[in-house]
């Protein structure tokens, strides 16, 4: 029997990026969910209800624009029901539910890993209003980085991170916010996994072009 992804509770939990243009403001954030109707994309300051949108969705393949309805608004960012979409964006839409995980609303880390992570070590600044502090990313994907530090942020914590990357060009700022956290004494080394929620097409295109370095070496 075909899968069927068109109702709330068989959303699947991913995380991707997402560019979308409203009013004449573009972010670049990423998605918290997705079905065949419908995108949860993370924004600290969301378009009203009712807004259109036009929507970018960085799947696999697909290319087309979506245009899209702001359905509901929540405190970590909005929903919005595609008003129509291409056979071709559809199908990949499709093929994106499809892949990965058991579909569902899970909230666990491997859930929303839907995207390769590249593990990576640079410095990075994080940022929770005036505080600062130094620290080292042990890995990084299209939609996230993991930051080692003793005493990682709570969880939904929305956090400004400056990243070094390593390809000789200057630090670069994005905000994100807290989605997994480890403690000391864990297995694994204790951080913060943080999805990026807020930056412009110049950071995606920066970010694309140094995994695509990741991917290659």
């Amino acid at each position: 029997m075909q899968a069927l992804w068109h109702t709330a509770a068989m959303r699947k939990g991913m995380a991707f990026p997402v560019r979308f243009v409203a009013a004449g403001q573009t972010v670049q954030t990423t998605s918290r969910d997705l079905d065949e109707q419908s995108v949860f994309i993370r924004c600290l300051l969301s378009p009203a209800r009712g807004e259109k949108v036009v929507l970018r969705l960085y799947l696999t393949g697909m290319t087309d624009s979506v245009q899209a309805e702001v359905e509901e608004v929540d405190a970590d960012g909005f929903r919005a029901r595609f008003v129509s979409l291409t056979e071709d964006a559809r199908h990949h839409i499709r093929t994106a539910l499809l892949a990965g995980p058991t579909a569902g609303r899970s909230t666990s880390p491997e859930n929303r890993r839907f995207l390769p992570r590249f593990q990576d070590r640079f410095q990075v600044t994080l940022r929770i209003g005036e505080r600062k502090t130094r620290h080292e990313a042990l890995n990084l994907s299209a939609s996230g980085v993991f930051i080692e530090t003793e005493t990682p942020p709570p969880l939904n914590q929305v956090v400004q991170v400056t990243l070094e990357l390593r390809d000789g060009k200057p630090p670069v700022e994005v905000q994100a916010i807290v989605l997994h956290r480890l403690l000391p004494g864990s297995a694994q080394p204790s951080g913060a996994g943080v999805q990026f929620t807020g930056a412009d097409d110049a950071f995606r295109a920066r970010l694309d072009a140094y995994l695509e370095g990741l991917r290659k070496r």
